[in-house]
């Protein structure tokens, strides 16, 4: 599975309320896409939650690199953001592991993954990502919503984190970023939340959907690095098949 993201930077006198026009009026076309997972039309606004900038950034999840493929260079829509906006540059990654949280219809549910073997050399296996109990489900179901806000916060890999030679520094840092991501799926007003790995620029991307701009405004980040956004839509046609759990 593959994940996506792309910042149309705007003037800081740009009128907002044409990109919301344009989402209201075009924002449908890929809720019925094969191979999408799902599309968060995510946007940034000048002095609101503390963005800088005006900013168009929306958000994918693929789950077939083909259609992600058709999407960017085969006429399946990319070609009116080159249209309105010129080619701008897109950032991708692997995705590393997915969770669902109470604002999810299906509630706080992760699929539990067998441990990685320690032997031969393995990294330490972080443990499994948490199954809900039913319990837990049902009452999640009524605090299910759209998710009409989302947070992205990027963390630089170190270039050298293998204090002791071992060669499994990388694995452990990426083993508890997903540890803290499983952390997420019980948090009130998680919708879905997502860690992808650029392997390119070592960077790993936390991207969470939360219920609402009061649920997001508490993922602070650890320096104040986390960027928030307005939803106005998403375009969900493949979430429910999406895996869910560490998926490495």
């Amino acid at each position: 599975m593959y994940a996506m993201q792309y910042e149309i930077t705007l003037p800081a006198d740009y009128d907002m309320g044409i990109i919301r026009r344009r989402v209201a009026d075009t924002g449908h076309a890929l809720d019925d896409r094969a191979g999408l997972g799902l599309k968060a039309y995510a946007i940034r606004e000048r002095g609101v939650a503390g963005a800088a900038v005006n900013q168009y950034a929306p958000f994918y999840l693929w789950r077939d690199a083909g259609a992600m493929g058709r999407f960017l260079a085969g006429g399946g829509g990319f070609d009116r953001i080159i249209r309105s906006f010129g080619r701008p540059a897109v950032a991708h990654g692997t995705v590393l592991a997915v969770v669902t949280g109470p604002a999810h219809p299906a509630g706080p549910a992760s699929a539990a993954v067998p441990a990685r073997s320690e032997s031969a050399g393995a990294a330490p296996a972080s443990p499994p990502l948490p199954a809900s109990a039913p319990s837990t489900a049902a009452a999640a179901s009524t605090a299910a919503a759209a998710p009409t806000a989302a947070s992205r916060r990027v963390t630089v890999l170190p270039a050298d984190p293998d204090a002791d030679g071992s060669g499994l520094g990388l694995a452990t840092r990426v083993a508890r970023e997903t540890d803290a991501l499983a952390a997420l799926a019980h948090r009130a007003g998680v919708h879905t939340a997502a860690l992808t790995l650029d392997p390119r620029r070592w960077e790993l991307t936390r991207f969470v959907l939360w219920a609402d701009a009061t649920a997001a405004a508490g993922d602070a980040g650890d320096a104040g690095g986390t960027q928030r956004y307005q939803v106005l839509h998403v375009s969900a046609p493949g979430a429910a098949a999406l895996p869910s759990g560490r998926l490495w």
